[in-house]
């Protein structure tokens, strides 16, 4: 650009130097208009930086955000697995209790078998006297409650095994549910 300039101004004619000003004007025209195109190429840059920087924390939230769902599913697991293994517990307790009401009530059963045809009435009329009779009438409603009882136990504790059962197999069941999901 300044080759273009002649040294000695003076040297040159007038109808020159203004060709040699407006090729200067146009040569400066064309750099103002690639600087100008620069400017928009960096403010556009910039825009796709901004958009690129967002974008970026975008996904930078979804994934703390997926982290975090990923620890609550765990935690969850976690629970459910205690869950089980209460309730695991409580089902072998409630079957051990069954079980020991079972079996006593066998033996129950089996000495009656063993003690013969012997019925609440033949007790009752072997009473030799009024007082005699009134404690035999007390240990026959004795027995019979005890009897009763025993056998609402043995209900009461089958209607635990079945309950903790239920539970057991609905934790189980929740579990894989999350484990899917």
């Amino acid at each position: 650009v300044l080759g273009l300039m002649p040294r000695d101004a003076g040297a040159a004619t007038s109808a020159e130097l203004k060709e040699q000003l407006n090729a200067l004007k146009a040569d400066r025209n064309e750099i103002t208009a690639q600087i100008d195109e620069l400017e928009k190429q960096q403010d556009a840059n910039r825009k796709d930086m901004e958009g690129i920087l967002l974008n970026k924390a975008a996904v930078d939230q979804q994934i703390a955000l997926l982290y975090a769902d990923m620890q609550n599913v765990n935690d969850q697991i976690s629970a459910y697995r205690l869950m089980i293994a209460d309730k695991e517990v409580e089902l072998s307790e409630a079957q051990a209790r069954l079980d020991d009401l079972t079996k006593k009530n066998r033996q129950r059963l089996r000495a009656m078998e063993e003690g013969g045809e012997l019925s609440y009435w033949s007790v009752i009329f072997k009473a030799n006297s009024f007082s005699d009779l009134l404690d035999r009438v007390n240990m026959v409603n004795e027995i019979a409650r005890a009897d009763k009882q025993r056998l609402e136990d043995m209900n009461k504790a089958a209607e635990e095994v079945r309950q903790a059962k239920e539970e057991l197999s609905a934790g189980k069941a929740e579990l894989e549910d999350v484990k899917v999901s």
